[in-house]
C-alpha cells in the first residue's frame, strides 16, 4: 500500500466496496434459490424492515416531504422518510429496501479509518477496515434484505467520537471538528435516537481529558454545573429533562433485561447476552482475536496516554455486548482496530529484537504480511459460509397472500407480535400489536385466548380486543386477585354484543414451531408465579410411525429420537376425541399425539394439548363455528376466520 494517506484511504474504500459487492451477490443468489424474492429482487427478511416499509408508503400517501423529519415526534423516523421518496413505485421500493443494508454497511468504514489514520497505521488501516466489513454480526445486521437502521449507526456514532477526539486534543480546526460531532449527534437523534443519547454521553470523555487552555477549563466547567444542574431538576420530575431521564431508563431496561422488562427482554433475540467467546466469535470472527485486541489497547494507551481514553472508551459498548448484543456491532469497529494496532505493535516489537536477520523494517513488513491473513482468516472463512438470514419464510408470503384475497380490508389481523409489521405491509390490514406496541399487557392479551382452553373465549376475546371499541381493561389487580379478575372480565366479554369488524387468526409456523414457551409464559405474565419459559411442543412428520395399541408399542420417526423423545407418558390418538374427556392429570405428560387425519405427530405437554392454539392444529375436532378454517398446514401456518 502506498504511504500518502489519501491514497491508503481509496485503497480500503475499494476494497470494502469490492467485498460488499461480492457478498451481497453471493446473498441475493441465495434469497432467490430459497424463493425469498419478487422478480429477482429478495424480499426484506426483518422483522423492523417492514415496519420502515409500512410507514414509508404511509408518508408517501399522505405527500409529506422529507423534510418532515424535523416536526415529527416520532422517533427514528428518518429512514422511512428517505424510502418515502421512492415509495410511489413499489418495484423501486422493494429494490431500495433489499440493498440498503449492505450499502449503508460500508459506513464502517467511517467507524474504522478516522482512527487508524490517525494512529498512522497503514495495516490497522487496511486490516481493521476489512475485519469490521467481515465481522459475523455486522454481517447479519446489513446483508441483502435487511433493513433497519444498525447500518449507520457505528459509524455515525464512532465518527462522533472520533470528531469530540480531535476537538479535544487538535490545535488547528477544533471548531470544524465540534462542529463535525454536533452534527453526528443530531443526525443521530432523527436516524437512530438512542444513538444521540450515546454520542452525548461521550462528552464524559471529553470531561475527564485534562484541560488544555483557559478555554476548555471553562467549558468543562460549564457543562458540568450543566450535567448536575439538569441531573437534580429530572430527579425533581421538571419536563422535559424527567422525560428524557425515563426515556432513557426504559430503553436500558429493555436492553438488559431489567425489572418488569426481563419476560419482554428475554423474548427478543437481539436482546439476549454472549460470553466473552460469543463476543470475539460474533464481532470479530473468532475469540482468539479479543487478546490481539488487549494488547493493542494497552500499546494505545501507552503510546497516546490520555488522548487514548476516547476510543478505549469504546470498551464499555463491548461489555454492554456481553450482556445484549444489541450493542455489538458498536463495539465491532472498536474492537477490530485494537486487534489490528495489537497484532501490529507486536510485529514492531519483534522486529526491534531481530537486528542480527535482518532491518527492522524489513522484518516487520514480513511479520505484517504474515499477521494480515491470521487478522482476517477467521471472519473471512465465517462470512464466506455465512447464508443471509430472513424471519420468514416463503410460506409466511403465501400465508399475507391468502388473508389478502379471502377478508376484506377493513379486516384486523390477530397474529404474535414478530409478525405484527409484515402483515401490515403485506395485506394493508391493521394488526393487533406488532414491534414497536408490544408490552406485556399486549403481549398477555394476544397470547391468553389461545393459550386457555375455550374456544368461545378465545374467539370472544379476540373479537373484542381487535374491535374499535373501549377494551376497559387493567393490570392493576394482578397477582393474588387476579384469576378472579380475568375470569369476571372474560365473562362480561363473552356475554357482550358488539358490531365488531372482521377478525383474521393468522399463525405462521414458526408461532407454533418456536413460541409456544413465551406465548404460555405471557397468557401467565400477571400470575402470582410466571412460569419459566420452556418448549411445550414440537410437530414432526408423520412418516415412519407406527403404534399398536393393544401391544402397547410405537415406532417414531427418526427425528423424533434425534429430538430426544425416547419415551413418552402417554399415546393419544385424537381422531374424533374431545379433550376435554380425557383425563390428562392421570397420565404424565410428555404426550405423543396422532391422528388418521392429519399428516404430522405432535409431541406436547400438559398445559399445551388443552389450549386452543392446540386445537387448531387439527389433531382434536375443534368447532368451527367460532374459527372457521382458511387454510392450513403444519409446516407453513394457517388461517381461520374468527366467528
Amino acid at each position: 500500500m502506498t504511504r500518502s494517506p489519501a491514497l491508503t484511504v481509496a485503497f480500503v474504500i475499494l476494497c470494502g466496496l469490492a467485498v460488499t459487492g461480492a457478498l451481497a451477490v453471493h446473498h441475493t443468489d441465495m434469497l432467490v434459490d430459497r424463493g425469498l424474492h419478487s422478480h429477482g429482487v429478495p424480499h426484506v427478511g426483518n422483522n423492523d424492515g417492514y415496519f420502515h416499509l409500512d410507514q414509508a408508503r404511509t408518508l408517501a400517501s399522505s405527500g409529506r416531504p422529507v423534510s418532515g423529519v424535523f416536526t415529527d415526534s416520532r422517533q427514528s423516523m428518518l429512514l422511512p422518510y428517505l424510502l418515502s421518496s421512492v415509495a410511489g413505485d413499489p418495484d423501486t421500493l422493494q429494490l431500495a429496501a433489499a440493498y440498503l443494508g449492505p450499502l449503508l454497511g460500508l459506513s464502517m468504514l467511517l467507524a474504522v479509518l478516522p482512527w487508524a489514520m490517525d494512529a498512522g497505521s497503514r495495516f490497522s488501516a487496511f486490516g481493521a477496515s476489512m475485519l469490521a466489513l467481515l465481522s459475523p454480526y455486522w454481517i447479519t445486521r446489513t446483508h441483502v434484505g435487511f433493513l433497519d437502521t444498525d447500518s449507520l449507526v457505528p459509524g455515525v456514532c464512532l465518527f462522533a467520537l472520533f470528531c469530540l477526539y480531535r476537538f479535544t486534543v487538535g490545535e488547528k480546526l477544533r471548531l470544524l471538528w465540534g462542529a463535525g460531532y454536533a452534527l453526528a449527534a443530531a443526525f443521530c437523534w432523527f436516524w437512530w435516537r438512542p444513538g444521540a443519547f450515546l454520542c452525548a454521553g461521550f462528552a464524559l470523555c471529553y470531561l475527564i481529558h485534562p484541560a488544555r487552555t483557559r478555554a476548555d477549563r471553562v467549558l468543562k466547567t460549564a457543562l458540568t454545573a450543566t450535567l448536575l444542574i439538569g441531573a437534580g431538576l429530572a430527579v425533581a420530575g421538571v419536563r422535559p429533562l424527567a422525560g428524557v431521564v425515563a426515556y432513557v431508563s426504559s430503553h436500558l431496561e429493555l436492553a438488559f433485561g431489567a425489572t418488569e422488562g426481563s419476560l419482554l427482554s428475554s423474548a427478543i433475540m437481539e436482546l439476549k447476552g454472549v460470553g466473552v467467546a460469543g463476543l470475539g466469535e460474533k464481532g470479530l470472527g473468532t475469540v482468539w482475536l479479543l487478546p490481539s485486541a488487549v494488547v493493542g489497547t494497552v500499546a494505545y494507551g501507552v503510546r497516546l496516554r490520555w488522548r487514548a481514553v476516547f476510543l478505549i472508551s469504546g470498551w464499555a459498548l463491548g461489555i454492554a455486548g456481553l450482556l445484549s448484543q444489541r450493542f455489538i456491532p458498536l463495539f465491532v469497529p472498536v474492537g477490530a482496530f485494537f486487534a489490528a494496532y495489537g497484532l501490529a505493535a507486536c510485529c514492531t516489537w519483534t522486529a526491534s529484537f531481530a537486528g542480527r536477520i535482518g532491518k527492522p523494517e524489513t522484518v516487520r513488513a514480513g511479520l505484517l504480511a504474515v499477521c494480515l491473513p491470521l487478522l482476517l482468516l477467521g471472519a473471512a472463512s465465517k462470512a464466506v459460509n455465512a447464508e443471509p438470514k430472513s424471519y420468514f419464510t416463503r410460506s409466511d408470503f403465501e400465508l399475507a397472500e391468502t388473508v389478502r384475497d379471502s377478508f376484506p380490508p377493513e379486516t384486523v389481523i390477530w397474529t404474535w407480535w414478530d409478525f405484527g409489521y409484515f402483515f401490515r405491509y403485506l395485506t394493508g390490514m391493521e394488526t393487533y400489536f406488532d414491534g414497536g406496541s408490544q408490552t406485556e399487557r399486549t403481549c398477555f392479551v394476544a397470547a391468553y385466548p389461545l393459550m386457555q382452553g375455550d374456544e368461545g373465549v378465545a374467539a370472544a376475546w379476540m373479537r373484542h380486543f381487535a374491535g374499535p371499541g373501549p377494551k376497559q381493561f387493567t393490570v392493576a389487580e394482578q397477582g393474588e386477585r387476579w384469576p378472579g379478575y380475568l375470569a369476571g372480565f372474560t365473562q362480561k366479554i363473552v356475554n357482550s354484543e358488539g358490531g365488531h369488524g372482521p377478525v383474521a387468526l393468522v399463525l405462521p409456523a414458526r408461532v407454533y414451531a418456536t413460541t409456544t414457551g413465551f406465548l404460555y409464559a405471557f397468557a401467565h405474565v400477571f400470575d402470582e408465579t410466571v412460569p419459566a419459559v420452556s418448549n411445550h411442543l414440537d410437530l414432526f412428520p408423520k412418516e415412519g410411525f407406527e403404534y399398536t395399541p393393544g401391544g402397547q408399542s410405537v415406532l417414531v420417526p427418526q427425528a423424533m429420537l434425534d429430538k430426544g423423545y425416547d419415551s413418552f407418558g402417554g399415546v393419544i390418538e385424537a381422531t374424533g376425541v374431545n379433550p376435554e374427556t380425557v383425563d390428562f392429570s392421570s397420565v404424565p405428560d410428555p404426550y405423543l399425539v396422532f391422528s388418521d387425519t392429519a399428516d404430522f405427530l405432535a409431541v406436547t405437554d400438559r398445559p399445551m394439548i388443552t389450549s386452543v392454539l392446540f386445537r387448531l392444529l387439527g389433531l382434536f375436532p375443534y368447532d368451527t363455528r367460532h374459527f372457521e378454517p382458511v387454510a392450513f398446514g403444519y409446516r407453513s401456518g394457517g388461517v381461520w376466520r374468527v366467528r
